[in-house]
This record gives C-alpha cells, sequence and structure tokens, in this order.
C-alpha cells in the first residue's frame, strides 16, 4: 500500500508540476497576443497547484 500511495504521489507531482508550467506558458504566451484563450490556459495553473499538494502530500503520507 505505501509503495502504491508513493507511487501515485510522484506521477501526480509531476502532472501537476507540468500543468502549472504549461498553463502560465500558454497563458502568458496567449495574455501578449491579446488572445480570448488566455484566461483558459491561466486557469489551469490552480489546478496544477492542487495536483502538487496532492502529490506532495500523498508522497510524505507513504513513508513509514
Amino acid at each position: 500500500m505505501n509503495e502504491l500511495m508513493k507511487n501515485l504521489g510522484v506521477i501526480t507531482t509531476l502532472f501537476g508540476l507540468a500543468l502549472t508550467l504549461i498553463g502560465l506558458a500558454a497563458g502568458f504566451w496567449k495574455l501578449f497576443e491579446k488572445s480570448e484563450a488566455a484566461l483558459f490556459w491561466l486557469s489551469l495553473v490552480p489546478f496544477g497547484f492542487i495536483g502538487l499538494l496532492l502529490g506532495i502530500t500523498l508522497t510524505q503520507l507513504s513513508k513509514r
């Protein structure tokens, strides 16, 4: 069970980090282009933070 929780935590952390970085990069790129799609990309950032928090918590709780 601990190994599964650790693996899920690592995957969730990486997914959250990727979501945050992609959301920031694409969001600001579209913001500078004055596109309406910037709001969509920037709205992914909070979900990335939630993924990061969940992943780090799962990783830390899986330790003995």
